[in-house]
């Protein structure tokens, strides 16, 4: 899981992406392919689940270079054989490729019939990883593009409601202003902003205002 602590104005996000992965988690089996996989930050637990664990990422990535497995550009035709796949992963990556199609479409080419694919992407968030952020996803442009892919039984979860993307925007905007003389404010101020939303969120969820999304779907069989 991603480690985080309260002391910062995220950690909100960061306990959002862990209980959306620990949801998803029981689907993931058998030849695991992780696109876009940057850090690796669910490593240890999909290895503790999968036979096997590959990690795809491109050479200019931001992230640690060491935790990649094989070097691709995954808006591209990737290197890997049709069908080699049981499941095929990606977290927090679609937003920023500029042919998501593409990406789709080999996702579904290394897959074995039936197996799994599942994503994170954000839906209101701000611009981040400039100049590679190039998209926002609703759920139905997630539906539409899975489809076009060659993938069925279609599923696509919102993440938060309003409520934890204002509070999460709302202290991305207020860390501008962070100043090391009043860290101790910040800190309190970040807390309390990010813990009012975490509670409003269960009270009055809408889930058209999602920071993010999970998709899953599966790789039609053809018979």
């Amino acid at each position: 899981m991603i480690p985080y602590s309260c002391k910062q104005f995220n950690w909100l996000a960061y306990q959002v992406n862990n209980t959306s992965f620990a949801r998803v988690a029981p689907s993931i089996a058998g030849e695991v392919l992780d696109l876009g996989c940057g850090e690796k930050p669910f490593k240890k637990e999909i290895q503790s689940i999968a036979d096997t664990y590959v990690g795809v990422d491109w050479p200019a990535t931001l992230h640690a270079k060491s935790e990649i497995d094989v070097y691709a550009d995954i808006s591209k035709d990737l290197p890997i054989k049709n069908e080699s796949f049981d499941t095929v992963v990606s977290f927090q990556v679609m937003e920023h490729l500029p042919e998501p199609a593409i990406f789709l479409r080999e996702a579904c080419r290394v897959l074995r019939p039936g197996g799994k694919i599942i994503l994170t992407t954000p839906f209101m968030w701000g611009v981040h990883e400039a100049p590679h952020d190039y998209y926002r996803y609703t759920p139905f442009g997630l539906k539409h593009l899975l489809t076009r892919a060659g993938f069925m039984k279609i599923n696509v979860t919102p993440n938060t409601g309003f409520w934890i993307m204002a509070g999460l925007r709302f202290n991305y905007h207020l860390y501008r202003f962070n100043n090391p003389l009043l860290k101790p404010f910040f800190i309190v101020l970040f807390w309390l902003i990010q813990t009012a939303a975490r509670l409003l969120d269960r009270v009055d969820f809408n889930p058209d205002d999602a920071a993010s999304y999970t998709a899953t779907a599966e790789k039609q069989i053809v018979s």
